[in-house]
């Protein structure tokens, strides 16, 4: 195992060698000694993310073993192959979405990655954006994405093998919308001047609040299940007919703007849906754009332009089915990251007293026992630099982007709501006063009603 460091990754400096050796160790132990999933439900180990996040913050050696330990015993032990026959380039393609195959997949991008040399991502990306694979590796909340940005973040083979087999294993959520004749129609230059009455040359933050008021929008029912997002067929359907609508050229310029815009649209989903009179709200699925958002320009770094379009395009129709699924919530603007009030109370933060308030902010996340806050703040980090040297975003009266987003109280607001562990029982957690993450149809009064909190 080795782990170096991407230069589109974000890390603070002065992480001493023997930091990164433990880091190093631990993520090690966890491929070698644990499955990708840590339940016959196909749930995502997500040791590796909580163990990389918070040391590019800035965690000691002490706080990683602590990591790594809560996480373990979680944990499915690592499957072996049982001696089966090893995989080649034809029959990788027979086991797509058998999860008792992970071993063999493993063995096999293990072995491709090592014999590639200096092309090693190259090769990793080729497999990873197949047409016939893309379906499963851009599947279950884009956690293979994400394992795969972590593995180029850190630049390491076994993390990115890891995240190979894990996206070829995956069972296949939103087969129509990247079923490869479709997802071909959602890239082409052409469709976004051919379809539907927006026209030409709108934005994502146009397309967003345009699904709200679909016909299709309206026939959206409220699914109190935890699998809300994967059993609604009607968010697919939006998805296929308004991601087309996004156009994005194979150009340095482009990807560079519409990335900026990806991101921006993506923190008003996640931070401007609560409803007034209610505690901050952060929904589960859309957290998960989020945090999947920061890794691309990483991922870009291994890709041509062209793939670098593709991409974007992938990410975004990912956006627009969660976005859907959850009922095309309203933005409430005022109370989102352009307006919110942050009490600093409990945070203990003295900002006039900091020199940068970001700081206070990555030391509550490397001591939160949430697997996900660190990685939400990366991503609210990544933004806030964008924004800090953004010129060239295309906005005119035709092309609305999205208000402004304050980076900052976002993830200021984000570790200060949710306070509890994944690995303490939930239920005593809230009644101990504790928050997390909401699961469900934002956009319904019926979710309020059961799940909100009023203020």
């Amino acid at each position: 195992m080795h782990l170096g460091h991407s230069s589109s990754g974000l890390i603070l400096p002065g992480i001493d060698p023997a930091t990164r050796l433990e880091a190093t160790r631990l993520c090690a132990r966890d491929v070698l000694e644990h499955h990708v999933f840590f339940n016959e439900m196909k749930f995502h180990n997500h040791l590796i993310h909580h163990l990389l996040a918070t040391f590019s913050m800035g965690a000691s050696a002490e706080r990683l073993q602590q990591i790594f330990d809560i996480n373990k015993p979680m944990q499915r032990p690592a499957l072996t192959s049982n001696n089966r026959a090893a995989l080649t380039e034809e029959s990788i393609w027979d086991h797509l979405s058998q999860d008792e195959y992970y071993p063999d997949y493993l063995a096999f991008f293990k072995d491709k990655l090592a014999s590639a040399g200096d092309e090693w991502k190259t090769v990793a990306t080729r497999y990873f954006f197949d047409t016939k694979a893309l379906p499963a590796t851009i599947s279950g909340l884009l956690h293979p994405l994400i394992q795969l940005g972590y593995g180029l973040e850190f630049e390491s083979k076994a993390i990115v093998a890891t995240a190979l087999a894990q996206g070829y294993v995956h069972r296949l959520i939103f087969r129509r919308v990247f079923a490869a004749a479709t997802f071909k129609e959602i890239c082409s230059p052409a469709a976004a001047t051919s379809s539907g009455e927006l026209g030409d040359g709108i934005s994502l933050w146009q397309i967003v609040n345009a699904m709200r008021t679909d016909p299709l929008a309206a026939k959206l029912e409220f699914d109190d299940s935890q699998f809300f997002f994967v059993q609604n067929s009607i968010s697919q359907d939006l998805a296929i007919k308004y991601a087309k609508l996004w156009r994005i050229e194979a150009t340095e310029a482009s990807v560079k703007s519409k990335y900026a815009e990806l991101l921006s649209v993506v923190a008003h989903i996640y931070g401007s849906v609560t409803r007034p009179g209610y505690a901050m709200t952060f929904e589960f699925a859309i957290m998960h754009l989020l945090t999947s958002s920061y890794f691309l320009p990483i991922i870009f770094d291994a890709l041509t332009i062209e793939q670098q379009a593709m991409l974007l395009h992938a990410h975004s129709a990912q956006v627009l089915i969660i976005f859907a699924a959850t009922g095309c919530p309203e933005f409430y603007i005022a109370n989102g990251p352009a307006n919110v009030t942050v009490s600093t109370k409990a945070l203990s933060l003295e900002h006039k007293q900091t020199a940068n308030p970001w700081l206070s902010v990555f030391d509550v996340a490397i001591k939160s026992n949430d697997m996900h806050v660190a990685k939400v703040v990366r991503a609210l980090w990544r933004g806030s630099i964008i924004d800090a040297f953004a010129d060239d975003m295309p906005a005119s009266d035709s092309y609305e982007l999205p208000p402004p987003v304050d980076w900052l109280r976002l993830a200021q607001n984000t570790v200060q709501t949710i306070t509890a562990s994944s690995f303490e029982d939930e239920e005593k957690q809230i009644l101990e006063g504790k928050r997390t993450w909401a699961r469900g149809m934002l956009a319904f009064d019926d979710f309020w009603s059961k799940y909100g909190e009023k203020i």
